[in-house]
């Protein structure tokens, strides 16, 4: 930095940035960015293509879309029969699962536990609060 106060007996010199340097620093990091950038996507469409069944999209699939048994580790006829086309096992459970929610009944006789409808069971939990 120059000054207008200079003094004769201290040696100054002027200011030089290395613009070279610089550059080459800004060069790196854009290929390093653009280098980790090209393999993420790489590595994210490899992923895509394994989790997909038959490695096609909604939109490229023509002849319409049939799930298989097993698609991705998840054994779709527990959702639905394809056969049939009725409930599956899943969801049937889970139809009586959300049924023993909403009513009341012994959770442990033996213990003296008891179930009641899950809404009404926060309604006395929101008044206990307060």
């Amino acid at each position: 930095m120059t000054s207008q106060y200079r003094r004769p007996d201290v040696r100054q010199e002027e200011d030089h940035l290395p613009w070279r340097r610089i550059l080459a620093i800004a060069f790196a990091v854009i290929v390093i960015f653009a280098t980790l950038g090209a393999w993420s996507w790489m590595i994210l469409r490899g992923r895509e293509a394994a989790l997909r069944a038959g490695g096609r999209t909604m939109e490229h699939a023509r002849d319409g879309f049939q799930p298989r048994g097993v698609v991705a580790g998840v054994d779709q006829r527990i959702f639905r029969r394809q056969a049939t086309g009725e409930e599956g096992l899943g969801k049937v459970l889970n139809r009586r699962k959300r049924e023993e929610l909403g009513r009341f009944g012994w959770a442990d006789r033996e213990r003296g536990i008891v179930q009641i409808p899950i809404e009404d069971a926060m309604g006395l939990v929101a008044e206990e609060s307060r």
